[in-house]
């Protein structure tokens, strides 16, 4: 049985005691039967929420009390939802009370998935947030191969000098809201924000269906579409000194084995990726004013989605750290 549970005869002495009563409140069922409630349960501050809910019952008219406590045991916190009622000898209005029963249904952890919700659930990827709670990532990382994107203002610099703090931050927060849907919509994680860049990532077990490539191709080209929103916003919106035309973007895509997995010290770990097709995206993103483009891509990225878009090669681009040049090409639209 899941749920604690403990009877009591109306002198307070505590008649059955079930293993998971035990279980929940560090107690040994074979010592607590026989012994009265006072004895087990009064002496220990821990315990203050559940004996003020049992002398509820037992001295309240009421038939049933149901309500979530919070208890120490060991050291740890624990939340239970407690509810008793009656023990009666038959039914009807002539059936004698006999006792207390008290059921009790851990919460704890319901309690801590809510907890991290709340707490990360405005700040990650709700499915980051689902493998945290599932223990998806406790495990060391994984060599798989994944797409990932750098989206980059273009000209923040000079943004930063002719905004207050301000007004700054509502440029850059209507920018990711524009900007980061179409990352979602293609089921792209987004991983974290550096400065005014997204970097976003796509793979398994988050790209369900499609292949992760070409997921992340829509995306950009989403968000090149999604300019001409951006700029209505910041006009109409927000009244910013910013000419429409200056609000342009730069995206670099990079596919290619990388390491995933939680990084970080247990008090603050993040899910994320990492290796040479991390650096790639963002140098890509980077060699954009190289070439007056807007969307580069490597080479892996081309072939991979080179049946859904039209690519055009450009040239090649040193990597640090690497004697070969990698081939670079710009994503200049759908095919169709």
């Amino acid at each position: 049985m899941a749920d604690g549970v403990i009877t009591l005869d109306l002198e307070g002495n505590i008649m059955t005691f079930n293993p998971a009563a035990g279980r929940m409140l560090g107690l040994d069922p074979k010592r607590v039967v026989g012994s009265t409630y006072a004895e087990i349960f009064f002496e220990d501050a821990g315990h203050d929420g559940l004996n003020e809910l049992v002398l509820k019952a037992i001295y309240e008219a009421e038939t049933t009390h149901s309500e979530e406590i919070e208890i120490a045991v060991a050291g740890d916190t624990r939340n239970l939802l407690v509810s008793t009622t009656f023990l009666h000898s038959g039914s009807g209005k002539a059936a004698e009370k006999l006792g207390i029963i008290v059921v009790l249904s851990d919460m704890t952890e319901q309690r801590k998935r809510k907890k991290v919700k709340r707490l990360f659930g405005e700040y990650l990827d709700p499915r980051i947030v689902d493998g945290i709670l599932n223990g998806e990532w406790e495990a060391g990382g994984i060599r798989q191969t994944m797409t990932v994107s750098f989206c980059d203002l273009e000209g923040f610099t000079s943004f930063g000098e002719e905004l207050d703090a301000a007004a700054l931050i509502d440029f850059i927060n209507t920018y990711l809201r524009v900007m980061l849907p179409p990352i979602g919509r293609h089921g792209g994680v987004t991983d974290k924000y550096i400065g005014d860049a997204i970097m976003a990532f796509w793979g398994p077990p988050f790209t369900r269906s499609g292949e992760p490539a070409v997921e992340a191709c829509h995306a950009a080209l989403e968000q090149r579409a999604a300019l001409a929103e951006l700029r209505r916003q910041v006009h109409d919106n927000l009244g910013l000194p910013i000419e429409a035309e200056r609000i342009e973007m730069r995206c670099g895509i990079a596919t290619g084995e990388v390491v995933a997995g939680s990084i970080g010290p247990r008090e603050s770990r993040n899910y994320t990726v990492i290796g040479d097709r991390v650096n790639l995206a963002s140098r890509l993103e980077s060699a954009n004013k190289q070439f007056g483009s807007r969307i580069l891509v490597c080479e892996e990225t081309r072939e991979r989605a080179a049946d859904t878009f039209v690519f055009r090669e450009l040239d090649t681009i040193a990597i640090r750290g690497r004697e070969q040049h990698e081939r670079v090409f710009e994503l200049v639209a759908r095919k169709g």
